[in-house]
């Protein structure tokens, strides 16, 4: 183990962290795994976190910023597309951020930490998505019949009932349906 500066030595274990929680999810998380991941022994692990909770909270928030921040578009491409791609990206490549939004869905119930963390997502997630709203519609792109934060929560909750159809592997909620529905909505809502 090499020297290195407090606030180092902490970042290098939240990047094994999210770097388990990608990989195997949240039961991975351990403070062992994450210990042996890291290169560092376990009392590292809980000296730089308060909890194995407080770790897996930050390395799920890291993770979804990483995941808002991505560049899904070219700089030229049209407000639709970049609204389109902040609410339900076709990329293969965020699967593993999205599975692991999905099982951070179904822990928040029984965590207090994590739904914290979830809930902050989400807010991420609103306030980005109205970003996008916001710049189409002041280069009137996008007509405003309602607040964007509004239109926001209503396009996230379409994709968030959508997503939850989706896992099930119904027929009828294909990646074409599940585009389908969010086109119809981001129509009915901005044009």
């Amino acid at each position: 183990m090499s020297y290195l500066s407090k606030d180092l030595r902490r970042e290098e274990i939240l990047q094994a962290a999210m770097r388990i929680a990608l990989n195997e999810g949240f039961n991975a998380m351990t403070v062992r795994h994450i210990a042996a991941e890291a290169g560092v022994a376990t009392g590292q692990v809980h000296h730089h976190f308060a909890s194995a909770g407080e770790l897996k909270s930050l390395a799920f928030v890291r993770l979804i910023r990483d995941l808002l921040d991505a560049d899904l578009e070219a700089e030229n491409a049209g407000w639709r597309q970049r609204l389109h791609s902040m609410l339900g990206s076709d990329s293969g490549t965020f699967e593993p951020y999205i599975r692991l939004w999905r099982e951070a869905q179904i822990l928040a119930s029984r965590d207090p930490e994590l739904k914290s963390a979830y809930v902050l997502t989400m807010e991420m997630w609103h306030q980005e998505t109205v970003a996008i709203i916001r710049a189409g519609a002041a280069a009137n792109a996008f007509t405003l019949t309602d607040s964007a934060e509004n239109i926001a929560w209503r396009l996230i909750g379409l994709v968030c009932g959508l997503d939850g159809i989706y896992v099930l592997n119904m027929p009828e909620m294909d990646d074409a349906a599940f585009n389908n529905h969010l086109d119809k909505l981001i129509t009915l809502e901005l044009f």
